[in-house]
Parts: structure tokens; sequence; C-alpha cells
């Protein structure tokens, strides 16, 4: 085709520079022609068009092609630090067209992350080539189709991207899971939202606020966290690089955890009233778990105390559940809490961490029942409301 002699005439790519022919395919599904070539970085970002369009008209907005690049996205983060770090990127999706903005006759269909990427990178990572199907003389009909199958793809779970990176940092953390049974032996994390194993995140917060409060030098407020997912979590990067994970409290800690897990779920799915999904699983919520791991670690040094924190799923026979995640549930504070709220544990906000802490706070501490009784969860959100109230008034006073 003539088009594709005029685009290898005039983008001289890796294949032409080493003395390689290139072939023609044909996309059978679009009935289209391309080249599958390698150009140099510094051409791709110098002659792609990003704003590649329908048609060769200026108002034809609406009409634009790419999806818009998200720059804060943890995955595009990660593909920057790639490009930086030298990667070759493959299977950018191109039609050479000089109907328009004659400059960028590279109209790119399908990897508009990967190039801005690669414009971060260019001067920094040397002479890197990426690979590229360049299309030709494609009609109307043929860019929609090859621009929407490019710009559609399955998304992939946040947990699964994960446990995919905390593959990379190596198996410690499954393997202490598998240790202290959260995970049950060669088994790996989930990846996505799941009754009874847990996933990545649910373990790097564990491990996170067992730490947190471990080494806390608060004295009444104290402010569990939840790890970000997507991505690598920073507090956890800082964590785990110090972490002895045959440290025999932290394998306490886990085997701890797994017991109140698993007998709440063996409680709630074994009776016949209140036996909902959300009940069974509710130690494996978010908030749950910083609450309880943020107590454990304070309480390492407070050895009656941390009996008593263990000591919850004893608390009950069956059939009520050591979390009494009913009453958690319907828990709220008049005056402040809307009608639509759901209760402890099922919300993630810095606020519902301190409610749920002070639910474990003053069950080990302060309570003369060391159950969750239908009365300890109201009392705790009270707890943490008046300790909030002085934490922010302490604040500002140091501003006087």
């Amino acid at each position: 085709m003539e088009k594709a002699t005029e685009f290898l005439d005039r983008f001289k790519s890796l294949e032409r520079k080493q003395g390689l022919a290139h072939l023609l395919y044909i996309d059978r599904k679009a009935g289209a022609f391309y080249v599958l070539a390698h150009l140099d970085g510094k051409t791709l970002v110098e002659r792609c068009d990003l704003e590649a369009t329908l048609d060769a008209d200026e108002d034809d907005v609406i009409y634009k092609l790419n999806r818009e690049v998200t720059e804060d996205q943890p995955a595009y983060k990660q593909m920057k630090a790639d490009a930086q770090g030298g990667r070759s990127f493959e299977d950018l999706v191109i039609e050479y067209d000089l109907t328009y903005n004659e400059e960028k006759p590279l109209k790119v269909y399908g990897g508009q992350h990967r190039v801005r990427a690669i414009s971060e990178a260019v001067g920094k990572a040397g002479d890197v080539y990426h690979g590229a199907r360049v299309y030709f003389d494609l009609t109307r009909d043929q860019k929609v189709e090859i621009a929407t199958i490019n710009n559609t793809s399955i998304a992939v779970p946040n947990d699964l991207l994960d446990r995919m990176r905390e593959q990379l940092l190596g198996s410690e953390l499954r393997d202490w899971c598998q240790k202290v049974g959260l995970l049950q032996r060669e088994e790996d994390f989930s990846d996505r939202k799941s009754p009874e194993v847990p996933t990545v995140r649910i373990a790097r917060t564990l491990i996170v606020n067992y730490y947190k409060g471990k080494e806390s030098t608060e004295i009444d407020f104290h402010q569990p966290v939840i790890c970000k997912s997507g991505g690598l979590d920073e507090m956890y990067a800082a964590i785990r690089q110090r972490i002895d994970w045959e440290d025999p409290e932290l394998c306490e800690m886990g085997k701890q955890f797994n017991r109140l897990h698993r007998l709440q779920r063996e409680r709630v799915l074994g009776r016949d009233t209140d036996n909902y999904a959300e009940f069974a699983r509710k130690a494996l919520s978010l908030t749950v778990v910083a609450a309880w791991a943020y107590a454990t670690g304070l309480f390492q040094h407070k050895p009656e105390q941390l009996k008593n924190h263990f000591a919850l799923p004893d608390s009950v026979t069956a059939p009520e559940d050591p979390l009494n995640a009913k009453a958690l549930s319907q828990a709220r504070m008049k005056g402040i809490d809307p009608e639509t709220y759901r209760g402890l544990g099922a919300r993630t906000g810095p606020r519902e961490l301190g409610r749920m802490f002070e639910v474990f706070h003053l069950q080990a501490t302060q309570a003369r029942d060391k159950r969750i009784t239908k009365t300890l969860p109201n009392v705790a959100i009270q707890s943490y409301e008046a300790k909030f109230a002085t934490y922010e008034a302490g604040k500002a006073l140091r501003k006087i």
C-alpha cells in the first residue's frame, strides 16, 4: 500500500534500521491493513496525536476517540515509573493520517496513557523503542470499531492489582497469613471482596494498625487507618521493611484475629435468625480489621487488657456471635448520625475507625461485662465523640 510505504520511509522504525522487512497485516474483523513497527520514544512523543477525532473537523469534539488520561490513578503512576526505568511498551494502536494536524500524523486510538508516560520518560530512560500497530486509510466505521475495542477493557479489580504488586515484593505477607490460618496452605489472597478469604488490603491493614497501635504515644485519642488499594500503600511499604515475620507476638495477633473471624462466620451462619452474610463477614470489614489490630498493638504492653481483648471470642456462647454484629449495625448517636447511618463497621472514614476502636478499647479496659453488649457500641460512640471534641479543641488552643 502506498500509505504504508510512505509511513515506513518517513519514520525510521527499528526494523528498518536493522535491515528487516515489514509485513503488511490485515485486521480481518475491521477489514483494515496495518504494519507492526517499533518507534523510538522521542518520535512517538513528537508525532503522536492524543486528540484523535472521528472526522477531520475542528468542531467534532464530541466524537473524540480517546479516553481522558487519568494521571492520578495508581496504575498510571506505576506506568510512569516503569517508563522512566526504561521499560518498552508494546501494542500501541495508531493510524497514520495526514488529513488533519499534519505535524502529528500518528493518531493514537489505543495506548494514550502509555504515550503520556513515555513523554515524561524521554531524556531520562535513554533511546527506548516501543511497539505499535499502525493502520492506514481507515474509514469512519473502521476508526470507530478500532478505537472502541482499544478503549474498552475488562476492569482489573484493585484487590487483584494489590495481589500482583505484593507478589513483586515477596511472599512474606502471604506466608504469614498461611502460618496464622488466615489463608489455607498454598492458598492465595482473594482478588475481590470475599466472605471468607482476606484480600491483600485486609492483610496490610491488619499489619499496619498492629504496628501503629504498638508504637503509639497517644494517651486518649487513637486513630486507626486503612491501607490504600490499587497500588502500594506508603505506610505499609515503610513498615514492611522492618517486620520480623517470625515475631511470636505478631504471629499470635494473626492467629487470634483468625480465631475471631472463623467463629464469627460459624456462629452467624449456624443460626436461624440474623444470619445475614454481612454479619458473618463482619470481622473482615476493613473498619473492624483496622480497629481490632490497632487495639491489639496498643495492648501489647498491658497483658491484662490484651488477655481481655483476645478473649472476645470466648465471651459468648452459640448462637451469639462474638462481634454482636446486630448491635453494631444498630448503634448510632442521636443528633449526630443521620437516619441513613448503618451502624459501626459499615463505613471506612476516620470517624468510623475511631468509633470502632473505642468499642474494642472499652471492652478490654472498662466494661464489667467483657462482651460486646447491646449498649457498648452506643457508649463507645459517645466516648469517641467526647475524645474527638477534646482533641480538636486542643489543636485549636495550640494555635492561639
